[in-house]
């Protein structure tokens, strides 16, 4: 019943939303007490991040003042980001990396964070279901920055997952991850992005979707066909010859009830995919320790995954991944994840 509710066949809108306004107020009130600020010197901000060249050489070097505490306060935010607040992961990602190492330029990352948690302390996400769950497909959002990281070169990934339709979108859960490897290009960066989703997001949730789905309408994941009558030596010489090397899987087979679309705005990746080659890319397997031939062969001969070229300026993920927008940028990215501020009636039924 909970499921039908969900994704019924109904025609109507359902509208929920992802905020956690309480625990934002908590994070700019356990920085000011530990920083000792108070609340009306944080500024309002555009953005939640600084490029390095707006910060000295002087500054990466010298000890922070916040290093004691840096570790209390970039984890309550972890945890509020992680939740429900995609737009300051990327930023608190790259602070929780460095509170064994904090610096005067991770104090003014930090301030800047606050500042802008603070005045957008508001925002929610927006999730949206109006079709019935036969239109409805998982969608995959995968992008990679190319040797972000200043410091060693290596490069960050990101991705979300939502759940998409022709009135439907629900983010499901997103990632902000710093790669292991340093990548070449930003092809390989990509690359590695996308086997990061597609294995530890997409994939899984397919199989779960598919089990949704199975449940709703009542129908089997297994479609087994009546075996023939066979004598008992028959059967034996039947599977010793024709099964000899066969491993039957852990798994049950799925039917093609689901879809998952993994978005890309990268040229070479799709070409990649669609070649099911990557002759360039074949240190990958040692320096990043990913397997591209596992990946390409899912991606190419399972029928419930296909792939599809976004423009960049669509592509939400870099949201997760780049180290500065402006202004107009940033609200662009917001308005694609309907992130920004609840309707008065939304307002009014939280003060109620």
């Amino acid at each position: 019943a909970m499921l039908r509710s969900l994704v019924g066949s109904e025609m109507c809108i359902r509208d929920s939303y992802y905020s956690m306004q309480g625990h934002a107020d908590k994070c700019v009130e356990k920085y000011c007490e530990l920083a000792g600020s108070s609340m009306d010197s944080l500024k309002a901000v555009a953005t939640p991040s600084l490029l390095d060249n707006q910060i000295s050489a002087e500054e990466f070097a010298a000890k922070g003042k916040l290093s004691s505490v840096a570790a209390r306060i970039v984890l309550k935010i972890l945890f509020f980001a992680r939740i429900a607040r995609p737009d300051v992961l990327g930023v608190c990602n790259q602070l929780s990396r460095e509170v064994t190492k904090w610096t005067t330029a991770c104090d003014r990352r930090l301030l800047r964070l606050i500042s802008y948690i603070h005045h957008t302390k508001a925002f929610v996400i927006k999730c949206m279901v109006g079709d019935p769950y036969e239109d409805l497909k998982l969608a995959v959002y995968s992008d990679a920055s190319f040797a972000g990281d200043s410091g060693d070169s290596k490069s960050t990934t990101g991705g979300f997952l939502c759940l998409v339709g022709p009135r439907t979108f629900v983010p499901l859960n997103w990632i902000c991850k710093k790669q292991g490897a340093v990548s070449h290009s930003s092809t390989e960066a990509e690359i590695i992005g996308l086997d990061t989703m597609m294995r530890m997001e997409g994939i899984p949730a397919l199989n779960l979707w598919s089990q949704i789905i199975s449940t709703i309408s009542g129908k089997k994941l297994i479609s087994r066909k009546a075996e023939p009558k066979e004598s008992a030596y028959e059967r034996y010489d039947r599977i010793s010859l024709e099964y000899a090397d066969y491993v039957p899987p852990s798994m049950p087979e799925l039917e093609a009830n689901s879809k998952c679309v993994f978005v890309q705005d990268n040229d070479a990746v799709i070409k990649m995919v669609i070649k099911a080659r990557a002759p360039m890319l074949k240190h990958v397997a040692r320096t990043h320790r990913i397997d591209l031939e596992c990946l390409f062969e899912r991606l190419s001969t399972d029928p419930a995954i296909y792939g599809r070229y976004i423009h960049t300026k669509l592509q939400i993920a870099d949201i997760l991944t780049k180290g500065h927008f402006t202004s107009e940028q940033w609200n662009a990215l917001c308005s694609l994840l309907r992130l920004g501020l609840p309707p008065s009636s939304h307002i009014a039924k939280q003060i109620k």
